[in-house]
């Protein structure tokens, strides 16, 4: 059974889909969004994925249709993950492990 679950209104802020209402809406079109950009990015001959910068595009091509803060990092506090003001210097840190 789908669950008609409603999406928060913090939540849904930046959402370029307005008609968009319940998770699962919100599921199916990030899930086709995401389909779209792997296609997109299945043509590309050489990337290099391991950078920022290209981090930020991938993730903007994967949910851009979807919402307006793609591609960048998140300014708000959520309740898992870490504090905003760190994830840049995180992923930086990740990269250059990796």
């Amino acid at each position: 059974m789908m669950c008609a679950t409603p999406i928060d209104p913090d939540e849904a802020e930046g959402l370029k889909v307005k008609n968009v209402s319940t998770r699962v809406q919100l599921d199916e079109l990030e899930a086709v969004s995401v389909n779209r950009g792997i296609l997109r990015l299945a043509r590309k001959k050489s990337i290099d994925l391991l950078t920022d910068t290209h981090l930020k595009k991938l993730h903007e091509r994967l949910f851009g249709t979807v919402w307006s803060w793609a591609g960048q990092y998140r300014q708000t506090e959520k309740n898992i993950g870490i504090d905003p003001v760190h994830i840049s210097v995180q992923v930086r840190q990740l990269l250059d492990n990796s």
